[in-house]
């Protein structure tokens, strides 16, 4: 599939509040923590930025967001953000999802939620536990439905990070292939 994707850091609030359109203020409107509404009109401004100014965002009744072209065509799209940084991933074709985390997080309090033993070992890679969970929480984004278990309902089942891809599945239905990426620090999981 064609989807293109596009990771920057979060550019100040104050510059992001100036240049948003009103449909973006009104939509974090409610967002009261600082690095949250910048990291929300970062997203919003990259959309714009590649779908055109006059786009409308909206979400689907998974939450997800959903952009609706200048021209009547339907853009998918999936976001992420992650200390500072912001992930987009768009496409014309089909569904996309993206998951950004940094990679010197530290994810032992959650492995246990997340990562099973069998999931543990199928890499070693310095970063694949950031990996991982960018790798889960792309799959729960791209299954589309609420309540799913990270641990019980969404497996790992091949991790080659090294050559850049991960394969997993959502209760036992078909593989999913993902794209891993490294970028200034952060791990970058994508699906389309």
């Amino acid at each position: 599939m064609s989807s293109r994707l596009f990771f920057e850091p979060v550019p100040p609030l104050e510059v992001l509040e100036r240049d948003a359109t009103e449909q973006d203020l009104l939509a974090v409107a409610a967002v009261t923590a600082p690095a949250r509404r910048a990291e929300s009109l970062a997203w919003r401004a990259i959309v714009r930025r590649e779908a055109g100014e006059m786009v409308r965002i909206a979400y689907d009744e998974w939450g997800a967001p959903i952009v609706e072209g200048e021209r009547g065509g339907k853009w998918h799209i999936g976001v992420s953000h992650s200390a500072g940084r912001v992930a987009v991933i768009m496409s014309r074709e089909g569904a996309c999802v993206v998951d950004v985390e940094r990679c010197d997080r530290n994810f032992e309090r959650v492995l246990p939620r997340y990562l099973s033993a069998a999931e543990q070992a199928l890499s070693l890679h310095p970063h694949y536990k950031a990996v991982a969970w960018c790798a889960k929480e792309c799959m729960y984004k791209y299954h589309r439905r609420r309540a799913l278990d990270l641990l019980r309902d969404v497996r790992i089942v091949e991790a080659e990070v090294e050559q850049g891809r991960v394969c997993g599945e959502i209760l036992d239905g078909d593989k999913l292939n993902m794209k891993v990426e490294f970028l200034d620090g952060y791990a970058i999981v994508t699906l389309d």
